[in-house]
């Protein structure tokens, strides 16, 4: 029988060792409990149907119906879903889905606490008076959790496309809807076909996973898409809209020879 005034869970995961590892961590939860254990969608799909829980810890890639599809049968009032999987790729799809959290295996024990007190922060902060900093922990600012999902995200990137925080949700972005990329100490405004957005991140990590046959470094703040570049007079690119972007010294030889490439 579930105790009273608690968060009801259920694990949903095909894997024997990620489901052992969640479990353990609803233990360890003073305001949590299982209510029950699903290897499959499918499975799932009936115990929350009878069981009515709280809380929903789902896997994505499973036998016969993935989370994803589990989720479409779902009425609106569902549970609070907290996706866990092990592939970065499906975040995007994973917020469009309006779920509580995207957790990204292995799950660490301190990220498992801010993705269930999402949940009911308050009502466990009001029912912990003397364990305050566990509190102002639960109810601390998911910043860092977040980041660690879009860094993850974004390295886990491929050619075809880039995902990408901005402020609260995530943009997926084709390489070649880039236009160029200006840098601003530790953030980077992305000039993209759908206007500029200005993300958290460093010229080098993005420059990694743009593909280098496309797209050149042309000094310490900038990288243009070659598609972009109208022409080049001295030391300065203008590029098809007519921005002005000057070429570093240190880097005029390289953007020549990759543009001589393409030469006529």
């Amino acid at each position: 029988m579930l105790s009273p005034g608690r968060l009801r869970c259920i694990i949903v995961d095909d894997e024997a060792d990620a489901r052992r590892l969640i479990e353990k961590y609803v233990q360890k939860v003073p305001f949590l409990e299982l209510a029950g254990v699903a290897e499959t969608a499918t499975d799932a799909l009936f115990l929350i149907r009878d069981l009515k829980p709280d809380i929903v810890f789902l896997d994505i890639e499973m036998p016969e119906m993935t989370g994803f599809e589990l989720l479409k049968l779902l009425p609106s009032t569902r549970p609070a879903m907290i996706m866990i999987t092990a592939d970065p790729s499906y975040a995007l799809e994973g917020y469009e889905h309006e779920l509580t959290d995207y957790l990204l295996k292995p799950v660490s024990f301190e990220r498992f606490l801010k993705a269930v007190n999402k949940v009911d922060g308050v009502r466990f902060q009001k029912h912990q008076p003397g364990n305050s900093d566990t509190a102002r922990e639960l109810v601390s600012s998911t910043k860092e959790a977040e980041d660690q999902v879009t860094d993850a995200t974004f390295s886990g990137a491929r050619n075809d496309f880039l995902l990408l925080k901005e402020n609260k949700k995530l943009i997926k972005v084709a390489p070649g809807e880039i236009h160029f990329i200006e840098g601003m100490r530790d953030y980077l405004k992305l000039y993209w076909s759908e206007g500029v957005a200005v993300i958290h991140m460093t010229m080098s990590k993005i420059e990694e996973a743009l593909p280098s046959e496309q797209f050149l470094r042309v000094n310490r703040s900038y990288i243009v898409n070659k598609k972009v570049i109208r022409e080049i007079e001295g030391n300065e690119i203008t590029t098809n809209s007519g921005r002005k972007i000057p070429i570093g010294v240190t880097y005029r030889a390289n953007v020549l020879a990759a543009l001589q490439k393409n030469r006529i």
